[in-house]
């Protein structure tokens, strides 16, 4: 019985030691998992693993400090003050400079600014004294920012678009009917994370987004970001993840994508985000080259070869810390952008600066809290009309690691611009079609940018900024020519106008009002913001050498109605004149004068009477 006894305990102790063995190895095998992970960068699968230690080691100082380690880079940052304080209180009391530092970061995510200074002041030597200063500064200009918040509020835009996994990188057509961005989407359960990056849009649907849908052909096995998109949505810019990071452009040709070619700058170093102004000529993109440490915002010009200029670092924009995520505004003249440098609060802040009128640009203002915060904000674009942002944030309280947000700023932000959206369709079929668009700059006879129709559905998009006399004039072989004018002043705030063109066959009867003629009150004397238009009839003219046309001038119903008669004739005849000068036979064209005898629209209000006061070109 004895023996059986001592045989038992020899047992039970041999099963003791084996468990006592097999949680120290287990336990083992949990520190050198979340080691790895921590070490690949996989903070969310590290967390995991650092908490199951910290339950039965909640007196390790190691996984509490690697706990707020991987929380000050997760997309719960804020958690990391709760390990933070306690590895302080396991160490007596005895705070190292590290520690003062992780101390300080935790309490900067927390909003607390006070603590975070005192903590960084202790922590000079281990980070560096200059770095120290520059995080001191971003918590004394957080202090000013959330003192001073901005009347805006700051919502996810749902679950329609965000997933528990990273929705990025929103870019909106200028409307507000088009969000584009980008997802992560894991391939497989892996310690480093395998995932695809691939580009979303949603539609707007009475100002709610639809069920967002892939663009499949840009999608790959690698990596592609929507980096940009034109104010029109029919320009993107992609990014793909090859050669350190390049830039590629692709159209929209219908409802699908042109194969992306590169980007005609592209390097061995970083080219990243990238944003067009309304007219499509200046590009400003975000490029690191190789064995550099800061990414900057560069931007180049097209020249009269389609081709790019020689790329220039935006000076007054860039720091010596990171610039990232260009975005210009549809109005034309305000660069928002994220950095690190500048009055940042921390991490990345946007920033907005403005182009003058010796290309200079004005000192960059962060756009304030709560758009702004300690941590990274970035990705910011903004709709035409100033009522709404978007970026993405890994705000806590999302629905994955990051999120798209909108912000609907309560006090609208003031642009200056016109929005031209239209489709273009045949007068005759209703059919949609594509068109050539151009805009020109009526007093400097410059063209300000070409555009198109979409060839689905007609669509078109134009923004206009504001202080210029814009002739837009739209083309199709074997139709007339579309006429438009525009005139926006500057502090009249955001107008969008939407026109249907209907574009008329080059065929007898067909005619269409010149809008982009003008003359002196009361008289027949042609203004000179009038040359692009007179020319276009000269254009369209010797392309069809068969047609003859009238031009005919009309009057609203002021004054005496005889001389209503005679300046509509004189009129007509001197848009004549101007024509035949130009190398048209005068037996192809017939002047008339109507006076107010055929209106168009009332003669009561302001605006019927403009619109009847009128050139008309008409194929006879």
């Amino acid at each position: 019985m004895r023996a059986r006894t001592v045989k038992g305990y020899l047992i039970l102790v041999v099963i003791f030691f084996n468990i006592i063995s097999g949680s120290f190895a287990q336990q083992e095998r949990s520190v050198a998992l979340a080691n790895v992970y921590y070490k690949k960068g996989n903070y969310a699968e590290a967390i995991k693993e650092y908490e199951k230690l910290a339950q039965t080691n909640k007196e390790g100082m190691e996984v509490n400090a690697q706990l707020a380690r991987c929380y000050l880079l997760s997309s719960y940052k804020t958690k990391a003050l709760k390990y933070a304080l306690q590895l302080k209180n396991l160490s007596g009391g005895k705070v190292s400079e590290e520690l003062s530092y992780i101390i300080a970061r935790a309490y900067h995510l927390n909003n607390n600014f006070d603590s975070a200074i005192y903590y960084y002041q202790h922590s000079g030597n281990e980070v560096g004294a200059k770095h120290v200063s520059k995080l001191i500064g971003e918590c004394q200009y957080a202090k000013d920012y959330m003192a001073h918040r901005v009347n805006a509020d700051v919502i996810n835009v749902g679950r329609i678009v965000n997933t528990e996994s990273a929705e990025f990188m929103p870019f909106i057509t200028a409307d507000k009917s088009k969000l584009y961005y980008t997802a992560f989407r894991r391939k497989e359960v892996a310690m480093d994370e395998s995932y695809s990056e691939d580009i979303y849009y949603s539609e707007s649907f009475k100002g709610q987004w639809q069920s967002p849908r892939k663009v499949e052909s840009l999608s790959s096995d690698g990596h592609e970001a929507c980096a940009g998109i034109s104010d029109d949505g029919m320009i993107m810019f992609v990014y793909k993840g090859t050669n350190n990071g390049d830039l590629f452009i692709t159209e929209l040709k219908g409802h699908a994508w042109t194969k992306p070619e590169k980007f005609q700058h592209n390097t061995p170093g970083f080219e990243g985000s990238a944003t067009l102004s309304p007219d499509g000529k200046t590009l400003y993109y975000v490029h690191q080259p190789v064995g550099s440490d800061n990414r900057d915002i560069y931007t180049c010009s097209k020249m009269y070869n389609s081709q790019w200029s020689k790329p220039v670092k935006l000076e007054g924009i860039c720091t010596e810390y990171d610039e990232d995520c260009p975005f210009m505004h549809p109005d034309g003249k305000t660069l928002y952008f994220s950095s690190k440098g500048h009055t940042s609060m921390g991490g990345f802040d946007i920033f907005s600066s403005t182009i003058k009128d010796d290309l200079s640009w004005s000192t960059p203002e962060n756009i304030g809290y709560p758009i702004n915060t300690p941590g990274d904000d970035i990705n910011f674009t903004m709709s035409a009309d100033g009522k709404n942002g978007y970026y993405s944030s890994d705000i806590e309280g999302g629905y994955g690691k990051q999120d798209i947000y909108t912000i609907r700023f309560n006090t609208r932000v003031l642009h200056d611009l016109e929005l031209l959206v239209g489709n273009v369709i045949d007068a005759s079929s209703g059919r949609p079609m594509e068109a050539d668009i151009t805009v020109t700059d009526n007093n400097s006879n410059a063209v300000v940018g070409t555009y198109h129709s979409n060839a689905e559905d007609g669509h078109f998009m134009i923004a206009l900024p504001c202080g210029r006399n814009y002739g837009i004039h739209i083309e199709n072989k074997g139709y007339l020519f579309y006429s438009e004018n525009a005139k926006l002043e500057c502090a009249q705030g955001y107008f969008e106008i939407s026109k249907n063109i209907q574009m008329q066959q080059a065929q007898s009867g067909s005619k269409i009002v010149l809008s982009n003629i003008f003359f002196e009150s009361g008289k027949a004397d042609l203004s000179p913001e009038s040359r692009v238009e007179l020319l276009k009839i000269v254009n369209f003219l010797k392309k069809n050498p068969e047609l003859n046309v009238e031009i005919s001038g009309h009057t609203d119903i002021s004054g005496n109605e005889n001389d209503n008669k005679t300046l509509s004739t004189d009129r007509a005849a001197k848009v004549k004149a101007f024509i035949l000068e130009n190398g048209i036979d005068e037996s192809r064209l017939v002047a008339r004068g109507y006076g107010s005898a055929m209106p168009i629209a009332d003669n009561i209000s302001e605006e019927g009477k403009r619109q009847n006061r009128r050139t008309e070109f008409k194929i006879l």
